[in-house]
């Protein structure tokens, strides 16, 4: 730091000292603070100024100038060089033995230097021991207790391997210090500090006791805050804080299960409510050997309560947990079997009670319990079908319902006879009935809703084999069914038949036989129902049009796809010499229900033909899930007709779902002359289309789909396609289209060209496009005439936001620039884009984003009144994550800032005024103490 220089300067120092130990003007430690930030002079300077007064006989008068020089460290602390800290710890350590009156401004002092990061090794301990050894921290006030506690914490932050060096005398010097503490802010403080030495396994020796009893005194936790208190500290906090202290390590199981059972017997409701929750929380980290010896008299004290219903059964959960975990012990499972009367009275009537919550927990311990071999009889698991199906259809709150599918679903493999032969008849039964409904809208709504969780209930409990060959064909009927109806509402009926079948193959995937069964029962099933809709005398009706809705066809994309992902490469071959004669033969002879008045051509001539040409989306889901060693027979053939309809066909669905088709067997195809001679073919037709005619956007689709199948496996011909498209950004008709394509490229596709499907996916390619393309998107965007620059800007936007993040750090130097440009753009998608990719680097580069601060705050502020909602939530997380940049870069624009976010604070929409409120409140603590 640099010096005064001149005489006057010291003089000016001298009269600030003098004024402040006289008394006269506390202010001038601020002035005083400000003029070594600065540089006007230095702390050693200030050392020397205080030289009068640190020597004088008054302990009034050396505290005065010690607080003087604290209050400078507690604000000039990280301008401090390496030998200052060093002799300041010295001057201070000494200190600590001064008269009592000094001791408080002394620890201040040493507060701000246990936050110096050039602190040499070895200062830390030497402070602490020394205020181990010198002051008696219960005799101080209660501000200097805490700062004693944030002395440590600071330490133990920042010097863990040197504080672990003193073993478990740092353990027991803390313990001395905490001895006696009543305060509850510092209690707070204490509690995260005991919680801290264990969990980050500092050595508590023998002083395991020690450690228990000086925080256990506390227990159960008697306190209630004063009226007005400006402090916020609640009963609940200090509860919860205690009780992580103690169910965080088994080490103090001997000493606290006792004491826990001592005041289970009490007569106080609340220290009844307490024990139980603390033994709640004990029993995910305890183990066996700790709880086993008092488990008996646990168990006694829990079943002399009945009121806490909702605690015990916490109580009870946690040991079930204990159960499972600890496996079979013959001891343990014939004393839990002498009570299972009486436990499952309590799970069950926890099950009937009106509360959520209750429910839910009773839910979790039905699960466990059906989990205990030999625990439920027959006859209790008949009870709990009946309880699982009630809850999941019939329970108004969605909580309850879902929770006790999940519970079918964990039960069902454990007991598949009793699932299968009660659980799935009474759901089927549910499903078929409530025809009474029709007419009335209420009434249609109710049978709607009990239908959709009949629907998921069936797919919930279909976790074994044998019950998916019993809900399997009870879906597929239902689907059939409502294929055959009338109502206009059949569409999300079929969505939600295929959304069922759709869980229920991603359970299956593991079990062969289970996979296999699904595939071969539910994929001719869809194409025949699909199929039949497709000829020309279905067509004018409202169910064949219903599914062929791109919704329906689009549900069932995924059903096909996870039924064929896990096949065997013996089965997938199988599968597949029926399912591609299909579709380029019109073989329907393997499809259930096979007598079709007409021929089935998909990649026939005529319009008439237009509903079979949509069902290639089917062809799709099929043939881009297979293994990659699985043949598919006349590839060649079917790859060409993929070809034309993509280029050809009118309806943008059919067009791009032939387009991904190919894509897809064109990424999994073996390298050679056939690949290079169908790729060639592609690229004369994309080319012949892209230059002019009706088609262009086909052909724009087809070129990006293609594209993406070669970058991801490092094809030499994706360099080529991918100028072809930068060659496009230019273009006024297609370049919006062409730049929303980059984003295609990058992200994860959900149906086809992922890895979960077997393509070929290179693990850096993002990393290497990037390399290869932005520099050019870079050059495009500076030669581009104004009316397509945001076409390069939007490309951009969509690549970085891709872009891992470390990767994106590293180049955000040369990219900022135009990114900030990005955000001046009019398009809402660019916008978007590009705050989306800027918000995680103010988190992680604030140092570089903070040079452009000014640009930044203004184009956010000016965001938050974008007309578009998700802009505005987008804008104004940046305008919060601004925050984590350093303080003195944003106090400048505080206000500015502050005023500007009252407006959305007033929007519309509450997701809005939520983002505002965070965002606001940051902003208002900026340069608080401790921020």
């Amino acid at each position: 730091m640099a010096a005064a220089g001149t005489e006057t300067g010291t003089e000016v120092l001298a009269a600030f000292v003098r004024d402040f130990v006289s008394g006269q003007q506390d202010g001038r430690a601020a002035e005083v603070a400000a003029g070594v930030k600065d540089g006007r002079w230095t702390v050693l300077q200030l050392v020397e100024a205080l030289g009068f007064c640190l020597e004088n006989t008054d302990p009034r008068t050396r505290g005065r100038g010690i607080q003087l020089l604290s209050q400078v460290l507690l604000q000039c602390y990280s301008l401090l060089q390496e030998k200052e800290v060093l002799h300041l710890v010295l001057f201070y350590e000494s200190r600590l033995q001064d008269h009592h009156l000094v001791i408080p401004s002394v620890l201040q002092g040493l507060r701000a230097l246990s936050m110096c990061e050039v602190l040499s090794p070895g200062l830390a301990v030497s402070v602490l021991k020394a205020i181990f050894q010198e002051v008696h921290v219960q005799s101080l006030m209660q501000l200097d207790r805490h700062t004693v506690y944030s002395i440590i914490t600071n330490f133990m932050s920042t010097r863990e391997e040197e504080l672990k060096g003193l073993g478990a005398n740092f353990t027991f010097g803390f313990i001395q210090v905490m001895d006696g503490e009543k305060d509850p802010r510092n209690l707070l403080v204490a509690f995260q500090i005991v919680r801290d030495l264990i969990a980050k396994d500092y050595a508590l020796g023998p002083f395991v006791e020690e450690l228990f009893e000086v925080t256990s005194c506390y227990f159960p936790v008697d306190f209630t805050p004063p009226p007005n208190d400006p402090h916020g500290i609640q009963r609940e906090d200090l509860i919860l804080s205690l009780r992580a202290v103690l169910a965080s390590t088994p080490q103090f199981a001997e000493f606290l299960l006792p004491l826990l059972i001592e005041k289970l017997d009490s007569e106080l409701q609340s220290a009844k409510l307490d024990s139980l929750q603390t033994l709640t929380a004990c029993c995910a980290i305890y183990g066996q050997k700790e709880l086993q010896e008092f488990l008996p008299s646990l168990w006694s004290s829990l079943r002399r309560e009945s009121s806490q219903r909702r605690t015990i059964l916490e109580m009870l959960l946690g040991f079930l947990e204990l159960q499972q975990k600890w496996g079979h012990v013959e001891e343990d499972e014939s004393t839990l079997l002498s009570l299972q009367a009486p436990v499952c009275s309590v799970v069950f009537s926890a099950l009937l009670d009106p509360s959520v919550q209750l429910q839910l927990v009773g839910i979790k311990a039905l699960t466990i319990l059906g989990s205990l071999q030999g625990f439920l009889s027959s006859s209790d698991l008949e009870l709990v079908v009946d309880h699982l199906i009630r809850l999941a259809l019939h329970e108004e709150d969605s909580q309850s319902s879902e929770a006790a599918m999940e519970a079918a679903g964990s039960l069902a493999p454990t007991y598949p006879k009793v699932f299968s032969g009660c659980m799935v008849p009474r759901l089927e039964e549910e499903l078929q009935s409530g025809r009474a409904g029709k007419g009335r809208e209420e009434n249609y709504h109710n049978h709607h809703s009990l239908q959709q969780r009949c629907l998921q209930a069936l797919a919930a409990v279909s976790t074994h084999t044998s019950i998916v060959k019993e809900t399997v064909p009870v879906l597929l009927q239902h689907l059939q069914k409502v294929q055959k109806g009338t109502e206009a509402r059949n569409t999300q009926d079929m969505v939600s038949v295929c959304q069922s079948l759709h869980r229920v193959a991603l359970q299956c995937q593991q079990d062969a036989e289970g996979c296999w069964y699904f595939h071969q029962t539910v994929v001719p099933c869809l194409l025949a129902v699909a199929v039949q809709a497709a000829m020309p005398e279905s067509t004018h009706t409202l169910p064949a049009k219903t599914l062929l809705e791109e919704e329906v066809l689009a549900a069932m994309i995924p059903v096909i796809s996870a039924a064929t992902t896990h096949l065997s490469p013996e089965l997938a071959a199988q599968s597949v010499s029926h399912v591609v004669p299909l579709f380029l033969d019109g073989e329907v002879s393997f499809l259930p229900q096979n007598s079709f008045p007409c021929s089935f051509q998909p990649f026939g001539d005529g319009e008439c033909l237009e509903a079979q040409r949509c069902l290639v989306a089917l062809l799709m889901a099929f043939v881009c899930s297979l293994p990659r060693n699985v043949a598919i027979p006349q590839q060649e053939r079917l790859l060409r007709e993929l070809l034309a309809l993509g280029c050809s066909c009118n309806c943008p669905f059919t067009a791009t779902t032939a387009a991904k088709c190919f894509a897809g067997l064109v990424n999994k195809h073996p390298a050679g002359q056939q690949l290079t001679e169908i790729l060639q073919l592609a690229v004369n037709r994309m080319e012949a289309s892209l230059t002019e005619g009706p088609r262009r956007m086909q052909a724009l689709t087809l070129l990006l789909w293609v594209t993406k199948a070669l970058v991801l496996r490092y094809h030499p011909l994706s360099s080529c396609l991918t100028d072809k498209l930068l060659g496009l950004l230019g273009d006024t008709e297609l370049g919006p289209a062409a730049a929303d394509g980059f984003s295609l490229l990058m992200a994860e596709s959900p149906d086809v060209l992922h890895k979960g499907c077997h393509a070929d996916v290179r693990i850096m390619f993002r990393q290497r496009f990037f390399t290869d393309n932005v520099p050019k998107l870079v050059q495009g965007f500076h030669g581009a005439g104004p009316d397509v620059k945001a076409n390069y800007l939007k490309s951009l936007s969509h690549v970085l936001n891709h872009l891992p993040k470390p990767v994106l750090v590293t180049e955000l130097p040369t990219l900022l620039s135009l990114l900030l440009e990005a955000l001046s753009c009019s398009d809402r998608v660019v916008q978007l884009s590009t705050l989306s990719c800027l918000h995680p680097l103010l988190l992680e580069a604030p140092q570089i984003m903070s040079l452009h601060v000014d640009t930044l705050v203004t184009k956010f502020l000016n965001l938050t009144s974008s007309p578009t909602m998700a802009v505005r939530i987008a804008a104004l997380r940046c305008a919060h994550a601004l925050t984590s940049l350093p303080t003195t870069v944003l106090l400048p624009y505080k206000g500015r800032v502050i005023r500007a976010l009252a407006k959305p604070l007033d929007d519309k929409k509450r997701l809005v005024r939520k983002e505002a409120v965070a965002a606001r409140g940051e902003w208002f603590l900026l340069g608080s103490p401790g921020r």
